[in-house]
Parts: C-alpha cells; sequence; structure tokens
C-alpha cells in the first residue's frame, strides 16, 4: 500500500471514529423526549459540520472526511440498532438494514453537511494561508 493511500485510510478512520460514538448517542439519548425532531436534527447538522470544519482544519482531505463520516455513521446507527432492547435477538445485518431504511435521509443529510463544512474550512484555511505568507513576506 502506497503512503498516499494509507495516509488516507488512517484520515478516514479518524474520521469514522469521530463520528460513530456521538451519532449512536444523537440516535439513543433520553433527551429526544423533551426535544423535537426538528430541533434535535439542527443540532446534529451543526454538529456534524463543527466535526466537519474542525477535521478539515487538521487538514484530513475531504475524500476521506465524506468516506470516513457516512462510515462513522452507518456504524453508530448499526450499533445502536443492535444494542437496542429488542425480544428477539437482532442480528448485526438486520441492524444495519433497520438503520438503513429507517435513518438513510438523515445519514445523507449529516455527510453532507460534514462535506460541504470540511470543502468551506479547507477553501478558508487556504486563504488564511496565502494571506498569512503575503503579509508575513
Amino acid at each position: 500500500m502506497t503512503p498516499i493511500r494509507l495516509r488516507w485510510v488512517i484520515h478516514g478512520s479518524i474520521a469514522a471514529a469521530l463520528f460513530v460514538f456521538p451519532y449512536k448517542y444523537w440516535l439513543t439519548s433520553p433527551v429526544l423526549q423533551y426535544v423535537s425532531i426538528g430541533r434535535w436534527r439542527l443540532l446534529a447538522i451543526v454538529s456534524a459540520a463543527a466535526c466537519g470544519v474542525a477535521l478539515s482544519l487538521l487538514r484530513l482531505s475531504t475524500s476521506a472526511l465524506s468516506c470516513g463520516a457516512l462510515a462513522g455513521l452507518l456504524l453508530g446507527g448499526t450499533w445502536a440498532a443492535w444494542t437496542a432492547p429488542n425480544d428477539v435477538p437482532v442480528s448485526v445485518d438486520h441492524a444495519f438494514a433497520s438503520h438503513l431504511v429507517s435513518f438513510w435521509q438523515d445519514v445523507a443529510l449529516l455527510t453532507a453537511s460534514a462535506t460541504m463544512a470540511a470543502l468551506c474550512g479547507a477553501y478558508f484555511r487556504k486563504r488564511w494561508w496565502d494571506f498569512v505568507v503575503k503579509v508575513g513576506s
């Protein structure tokens, strides 16, 4: 494996790890009883965008971040569906399919918001760095 490809895999794994745990708890948090779904979804979008910008500022490639966010959201949702209390034991593939059927729009929306925020963060980071170099010379 080439060093560039290995770096991409590591960056994608970091992004996935960053999205797995918050998303799992976002799906299972008891606070959902007190907050509307719209506000809860807005909080998730803002959180995903903040993670996207933060990872972009840490120089993770946008493609690795996007794939990692998608993988992390799918893993976190599968984990939440698999560990939810059920009368009948649920297999991992059934938990994955169940989560995907129910939450594919949220997964797509959160992945897109993280990716767009990462693109904006990369754009501003590059412009800021060019400005700093120009002012410094």
